[in-house]
């Protein structure tokens, strides 16, 4: 009879191993159709399935059939029946690169294996995985205790929790095991995190289902979708389908990655974005899940209508929400800054009280000191994201910014590239520094991060004044006389590289740090004209972080020659040791950076020009929705060119206003707004005759104003005369053309050349 009992258990066990057994059974198939890795490799490691590490050593394989080999090697090694059943969506969502894979992925459904024996708690832990992993923190092991207690976790199963040393760790293990015992484990689970920690179980819905559960017997469990037990958003079986639409259509999982500007996709759906932000602020989590999950129930409540949502949603282009790659690692590392502070809640090991003299604060020496207290490394993680914001924002920031994080604060704030409101909260939760301002802060800054790096580099639009968008840059771009490297001069001097020999027994964090100062300082140097001969191979770290410094510090790399946030940038590698901080989480964006810093080397006219569009003026009742680049700066026919694209809501006429800055030896730096326009107030048609006489370009009449551009010769004087003639007040509006629109889209080609500037039609407009 035992055996007989025991017999289901097993088997169910096998069958919930079949989706890894599977994919390593399959080995030579998918040696053979995974000829190109990249697409794969993009999925698992935006999921989280594999680390960058594990991408250096599967590039660092000189086949496409190793690579795929050291793949499935890792998946064999380090994933377990969760983390497979990760990799077969990630191979479903990349069929289309790999075409000899799609009968064999649609042979049999292992999307949810095993899924008639799953019971909710299952799925339910299933979705929250990752979300608890991170949120668990110091609840781990109380939580096991009393599993073990319940007779769930057998003795060598909770030693086995109680020795590792890192609380995500230790939950990835307790789950897992869970997982494999099944429902009655899953649901033991959940009853027990209710009673440890009530915020964790009321923020993750868990108190209503376990009432479900307990209301209802085991034998009889009816398979729900994950995202209605997970959801309970008030009333809403429309809400909860809605919302699994969204997620569909924006690529989105659940879980606790943050790859969208939700606030974003809020503003595009039509709600205003103070009401987005606000609500977002009240205690709704920071990853993307918990965020739309708030924006769908928002739009739900206000229009009672799912049917305009999902409309709305079907004409969103995620790319224009999506996130840039430093944007997710810079959020990343902040939600390792709320994990260490929500473990300290929990734990009760400390208050979280913000130091008595606010040294963490006011003192730049204070920020990293050589005791690495989860309090200090949560303010190390605050200073370093300020410090990047600095970079982003700041047309010149300071090398080491004085007054300590408020310092800089302080300085952002001056800036008026990011909103005033938020980083005073910001500051206000800092000052206060108890642990739920501080969870408030984390909220906030959040908010600050996505603002600031949107995937696409675009053009921000205030609203609208009278018919007048001004416009903004989404990235700030700092025109200097730098011209560029060759790739061949930066090619020569990475592969010049002697590994370090000075400490062998050094970590694997320590070791990819040295790499990373040495190949900044190899590139530092082929920026000079003069070249250094300083040798590495033997030195120890503080060598080459003082010669980095000292390099720095030459005019070579001035705001002048160099750009300073690059600069910026490259000076927080060296103040934020990822060894010392103890957080290799902060490696990856020191590894970002030095990517950046390659990508901004390379030879390209964007050094050294750069066209800026001060504003849109519509002509007419049409809304602008968007202005974006589309091709250039291009260097050509001893000029410069680029393509900018506006979209509007009808067919129309605009004035667009804008100058170019330049760099050129000899000259320095300077702005061209030629040919000039003005805008004449109480201009009579007498003068409007007076005025075409002269020469005058007559772009607009509006509202008994005129937009006149000046003649070739003498122009402006001749406007300025005409307007005191006829008593008509003259306004200097730079340099303007009208463009008329044959559609709702159309593309503008601006040229500079000979000293002013251009434009001519590139596609479905006119312009004059």
């Amino acid at each position: 009879m035992a055996s007989s009992t025991e017999r289901p258990r097993n088997s169910g066990a096998d069958e919930k191993q079949t989706v890894k057994a599977r994919l390593l059974s399959s080995q030579t198939l998918l040696v053979d159709a995974l000829y190109n890795l990249s697409p794969l490799l993009d999925c698992v490691i935006s999921e989280g399935l594999v680390s960058r590490e594990n991408r250096y050593e599967i590039e660092a394989e000189r086949t496409p059939p190793n690579k795929v080999r050291k793949l499935l090697e890792i998946v064999d090694a380090q994933m377990d029946e969760s983390g497979a059943l990760g990799f077969m969506e990630c191979l479903r969502k990349c069929k289309n690169h790999y075409p000899r894979l799609r009968t064999w992925l649609t042979s049999e459904d292992y999307s949810q294996p095993a899924s008639i024996n799953q019971g909710p708690a299952e799925r339910q832990l299933q979705a929250q995985f990752h979300v608890l992993c991170s949120r668990m923190g110091c609840s781990v092991l109380p939580v096991s205790c009393e599993l073990f207690s319940r007779g769930i976790l057998t003795q060598l199963e909770l030693e086995k929790i109680q020795a590792i040393l890192i609380p995500t760790h230790q939950a990835q293990t307790l789950l897992s095991i869970c997982l494999k015992k099944g429902e009655k484990a899953c649901k033991s689970f959940y009853e027990a995190l209710q009673n440890e920690d009530e915020q964790l179980a009321e923020e993750l819905k868990v108190i209503s289902l376990v009432e479900e559960l307990n209301k209802e017997p085991e034998g009889s469990i009816v398979p729900i979708a994950v995202e209605e037990t997970r959801g309970h958003l008030g009333a809403a079986l429309p809400l909860s389908g809605g919302l699994q639409q969204v997620m569909t259509r924006l690529g989105l999982t659940v879980g606790d990655e943050i790859r969208f500007n939700v606030c974003e996709v809020g503003v595009a759906i039509g709600l205003p974005r103070r009401t987005v932000r606000e609500y977002f602020l009240e205690g709704v989590g920071i990853e993307d899940s918990a965020q739309l999950e708030a924006l769908v129930s928002l739009y739900i409540e206000k229009t009672k209508d799912a049917d305009r949502l999902l409309s709305r949603v079907a004409e969103l282009s995620s790319r224009w929400v999506q996130l840039s790659e430093r944007g997710c690692l810079l959020l990343r590392l902040l939600q390792k800054a709320e994990t260490l502070l929500r473990s300290g809640i929990h734990s009760h090991r400390h208050s979280w009280d913000h130091l008595h003299d606010q040294d963490h604060l006011r003192s730049w020496d204070h920020l990293c000191p050589d005791d690495c207290t989860d309090q200090r490394t949560v303010w190390a993680i605050f200073s370093f994201l300020v410090w990047d914001c600095m970079a982003e924002v700041l047309e010149e920031p300071e090398a080491k910014p004085s007054g300590g994080i408020l310092g800089m604060i302080e300085q952002l704030s001056a800036s008026g590239r990011v909103e005033a409101a938020l980083l005073q909260e910001v500051e206000q939760c800092w000052t206060e520094g108890d642990a739920e301002s501080l969870l408030q802060s984390v909220r906030v800054l959040a908010q600050v991060l996505r603002d600031l790096h949107p995937l696409q580099e675009g053009l921000q639009l205030s609203s609208s004044v009278e018919g007048l968008f001004s416009c903004r840059p989404s990235r700030l771009h700092r025109v200097t006389s730098f011209q560029g490297v060759s790739a061949r001069v930066i090619r020569k001097a990475l592969s010049s590289m002697v590994p370090s020999s000075a400490d062998q027994d050094a970590s694997l964090l320590a070791r990819q740090y040295m790499e990373a100062c040495v190949r900044i300082a190899r590139l530092l140097d082929v920026v000079q004209s003069k070249q250094s001969t300083t040798d590495f191979s033997n030195a120890p770290i503080a060598t080459v972080i003082q010669h980095v410094r000292y390099v720095l510090s030459n005019s070579a790399f001035n705001s002048e020659a160099f750009d300073a946030g690059v600069r910026h940038r490259l000076m927080s590698v060296l103040e934020f040791n990822p060894v010392q901080i103890g957080l290799g989480s902060l490696m990856q964006l020191h590894q970002e950076t030095l990517s950046e810093f390659q990508t901004y080397l390379q030879l390209g006219e964007h050094h050294n020009f750069q066209f800026i569009l001060e504003s849109v003026r519509i002509l007419g009742l049409a809304k602008l929705f968007s202005v974006s680049r589309v091709h250039g700066p291009v260097a050509i026919d001893n000029g410069v060119e680029e393509v900018i694209r506006f979209i509007t809501s009808e067919p129309t006429s605009f004035l667009v206003r804008l100058h170019c800055l330049c760099y050129e030896e000899g000259r320095g730096r300077f702005k061209v707004c030629a040919p000039r326009c003005a805008c004449m107030y109480l201009l009579k048609a007498e003068g409007l005759r007076d005025m075409q006489w002269c020469g005058g370009n007559i772009l607009a009449e509006v509202g008994g104003k005129v937009w006149v551009r000046e003649g070739e010769s003498d122009g402006w004087d001749e406007l300025q005369a005409l307007a005191q003639r006829h008593s008509a007040q003259l306004k200097d509006e730079g340099c303007c053309f009208k463009v008329k629109t044959l559609g709702l889209e159309c593309e503008v080609k601006f040229i500079y050349r000979s000293g002013r500037l251009w434009a001519l039609p590139h596609r479905d407009c006119e312009v004059d």
